[in-house]
């Protein structure tokens, strides 16, 4: 007896395939960090990380807010095999310079991190819910050209969002304070209480990043140029006939 044939439909294009416009649609005005496998790593790394609030929440720069975010980073910036060297704190979004001795460490330690700040602030604002909107964003640094940049652009990126004018100092919402800017820096009324966050230990964020020169206190991230919009010329009137 023969054996039956399995037989295949063909279907025109309609639902679902690899076409342009498929997938999950984007939730709100920005794209959600992709879920993807992260970077592996076996070695000490410093690591640029991100983390977004959910939409419609408090500013996290006010003052009370502030405090509370100073003191507990202050409590875990270093954990076993991870460390939070620097930050800064912007109205949606906290911006960490960290150093992590590998993937396991880093996972292990924003896991833990981020579900304990999120019952912090959900207890501070007196409310319960989603205070993360995403995953968290990682960007590995490898060189002393990177980690300059890097270092500017957490430190002065309040500046960035216009929350502070481009020329002007340090960020009393950041470690900034603390920062061994190679020019003479304000006093700050901050720096009467210790550093809230570790002491680096890469050879990076200790000595590498001096390569590209000094960091000042006016310094700020390059801004994106503006397209300019031409105006449009107007037409002479031909003068009217005699």
């Amino acid at each position: 007896m023969q054996r039956a044939r399995q037989l295949e439909f063909s279907f025109p294009c309609g639902h679902g395939g690899p076409r342009k416009g498929a997938g999950r649609k984007r939730q709100g005005t920005r794209a959600s960090v992709l879920h993807r496998t992260r970077k592996t790593f076996s070695k000490p790394s410093v690591l640029h990380v991100t983390c977004r609030l959910a939409a419609g929440l408090p500013s996290l720069r006010d003052p009370k807010t502030v405090a509370l975010l100073f003191n507990y980073l202050a409590r875990i910036c270093e954990r076993e095999g991870f460390r939070i060297v620097e930050f800064s704190i912007q109205g949606t979004h906290i911006h960490m310079l960290c150093e992590a001795d590998d993937d396991a460490a880093l996972s292990r330690a924003m896991n833990g991190i981020l579900s304990c700040l999120a019952r912090s602030l959900n207890k501070h604002w007196k409310r319960k819910g989603e205070v993360f909107a995403d995953r968290y964003h990682t960007e590995t640094i490898e060189t002393p050209t990177q980690c300059h940049k890097v270092l500017i652009y957490v430190l002065g990126n309040a500046k960035k969002h216009g929350a502070r004018p481009l020329n002007s100092g340090i960020d009393p919402c950041s470690t900034a304070p603390w920062f061994p800017f190679e020019t003479s820096a304000p006093n700050h009324p901050l720096k009467r209480h210790a550093k809230p966050a570790a002491s680096p230990r890469t050879w990076l964020l200790q000595t590498g990043w001096r390569k590209l020169g000094p960091i000042t206190p006016q310094a700020h991230p390059h801004l994106p140029h503006r397209k300019r919009t031409k105006k449009p010329i107007k037409k002479r009137q031909p003068a009217p006939a005699p």
